[in-house]
């Protein structure tokens, strides 16, 4: 069967229906500093620890990265969309003053951030037009205080607040301890090896 030649507008439009977080990448070579906002940021693995996020090619970040040794990813929290701005290319003087940098084993870190992981280069794919960076994680930094904050979010082009529900849609039958949260993943088949005795029916 041909392919189908996907719509780019409609292609945008589809991927910002799904909302993400939004980091700051930032690297150091010598006495030289660069970062890059980017929402396009996962965890790979746990063990060992492994992050990927991904850049156009055509971006400095791009030409950077293949000889930096490692790179920072700050996530950023709701009060900071003007350092998101900043790092997207803003140049108006309010976002500049907002951004305290400190010192990181492999890049800056930037103050405020609800945590930093600092990472190795561990591989560089091709992925079309960008390329998919994978870090190996070797730091990790969380704000002295605990009370967290709410991250900034990014919906549709579009910065957004996370709001707490607060009454739960489903009844919350466990609570996780901080030491049992893990990347959230689950699986679901039908079919011939399907070992459940329920029938499903195929919408096709």
């Amino acid at each position: 069967m041909d392919e189908q030649v996907v719509d780019m507008s409609a292609f945008r439009r589809v991927l910002g229906q799904f909302a993400t977080g939004v980091t700051v990448i930032t690297i150091q070579q010598g006495d030289s500093i660069h970062g890059m906002t980017a929402n396009s940021f996962t965890s790979v693995s746990m063990d060992p620890p492994l992050v990927l996020f991904c850049v156009a090619k055509t971006t400095r970040m791009a030409r950077l990265i293949e000889d930096a040794s490692g790179f920072a990813i700050n996530v950023l929290a709701a009060s900071q969309e003007t350092v998101s701005r900043q790092f997207a290319g803003s140049k108006k003087e309010e976002a500049a003053r907002s951004i305290t940098l400190g010192k990181g084993p492999v890049a800056p870190l930037i103050e405020g951030s609800l945590g930093v992981l600092s990472c190795r280069t561990d591989a560089i794919h091709d992925g079309g037009d960008h390329w998919i960076v994978v870090g190996r994680v070797i730091a990790l930094h969380e704000p002295d205080d605990d009370a967290g904050g709410a991250p900034l979010v990014f919906f549709r082009s579009r910065y957004h607040d996370l709001v707490t529900r607060t009454v739960a849609i489903v009844p919350t039958i466990e609570t996780w301890a901080n030491d049992a949260i893990r990347m959230y993943h689950d699986e679901w088949s039908v079919g011939e090896d399907d070992a459940t005795e329920q029938t499903h029916t195929l919408p096709w």
